[in-house]
């Protein structure tokens, strides 16, 4: 009997503290409801709005408008919530945005090319202004090249698809060489860099921040930057059924980046800062890769724009790196008025 009172007496005990912790912790959740009550809202607001995933690469135009927020913010009244995945290339991203795994991708001018040549419905939905002089055509500090003509012969790292594809061919055609004056060398950025440092090649195309990083961390020379050869504007784009379904959020993307690269013009010691801690750069290599660049979105319908994406599709097939003819024309999107 002694034994069975003292089993009631814990029961009760447990009981009592049980209802304690359970009535202790009613309290904290409405207090924390209160608190964050708007916060609540926010969340169950974000599972309402459409996700929208945003291809880029690190340091690019569309970085900006992920590090600037007003895009997203903007887009969030229009029902959509944008999510951001990063590519260290365009070929991939173009790849991931075929296969619908993102709506958006910024680009350089090649990858949408040969996209188009692949048979993908991809379209241009915003340019932006020439970045001639963050790419360039790398040499090693103590190489005998001094001019485009001493290239032939020479192990070229380049990337196919990439914007220094075309670099590479307006670069050899500029010095009356040909694909088959050199050896071309299709690499990624990450094995050209290793592949430049260690001497397996005698130039390197490519573009920053990998050419501001190999400049100061190497002292590699700049043979050449696209000055002359390439308008070099990189691209926003996105499949044609998606785009247009969506071009309010397209005509929002525009406006909003041009808005976003006056800010960055504006903001370089800020841009500089976030560019070392994303990507990892010295505080030189960024301040670098910065200073160079006058960031400023084009008029898509710009003729000569249209046109060198058209030389871009013509100098491709001529040299056999895509196997038919582009009409780039097709793939500018007109995305009306507001």
């Amino acid at each position: 009997m002694k034994r069975h009172r003292v089993k009631k007496i814990v029961y009760g005990l447990l009981a009592i503290l049980w209802l304690v912790v359970a009535i202790e912790g009613f309290f904290i959740i409405q207090s924390e409801n209160l608190r964050g009550g708007n916060q609540q809202s926010g969340s169950a607001g974000d599972r309402k709005l459409k996700v929208i995933n945003f291809g880029y690469q690190r340091g690019d135009e569309a970085d900006l408008v992920r590090i600037n927020g007003q895009f997203a913010s903007d887009a969030r009244k229009l029902g959509y919530r944008i999510r951001w995945t990063n590519f260290q290339d365009g070929p991939t991203m173009l790849s991931a945005l075929t296969s619908h795994h993102i709506r958006f991708a910024r680009t350089g001018n090649t990858p949408p090319v040969v996209s188009q040549a692949g048979g993908s419905d991809i379209v241009y939905v915003a340019a932006t202004v020439s970045k001639y002089r963050a790419s360039m055509i790398l040499v090693p500090k103590d190489s005998t090249i001094s001019n485009l003509s001493d290239l032939r012969g020479k192990r070229i790292a380049y990337g196919f698809g990439t914007a220094s594809t075309y670099l590479l061919l307006k670069a050899l055609q500029s010095a009356d060489l040909t694909l088959s004056d050199v050896n071309a060398v299709n690499l990624n950025q990450s094995a050209a860099g290793t592949a430049f440092k260690t001497g397996r090649v005698d130039a390197w195309v490519t573009w920053d921040p990998f050419s501001a990083a190999a400049q100061v961390e190497d002292d590699a020379q700049v043979l050449a930057n696209a000055k002359g050869l390439s308008g070099d504007h990189n691209f926003f784009t996105s499949t044609r059924s998606w785009a247009n379904k969506h071009k309010d959020l397209l005509r929002l993307l525009n406006r909003d980046a041009q808005t976003t690269m006056t800010w960055a013009n504006n903001n370089h010691a800020l841009l500089i800062r976030q560019f070392t801690k994303d990507l990892g750069l010295s505080q030189r290599v960024a301040r670098l890769q910065v200073g160079r660049r006058t960031y400023g979105m084009a008029n898509l319908t710009d003729p000569a724009i249209v046109n060198e994406q058209q030389d871009i599709a013509d100098l491709l097939y001529k040299n056999k790196m895509i196997d038919r003819r582009v009409r780039v024309k097709n793939a500018f999107i007109d995305l009306g008025s507001d």
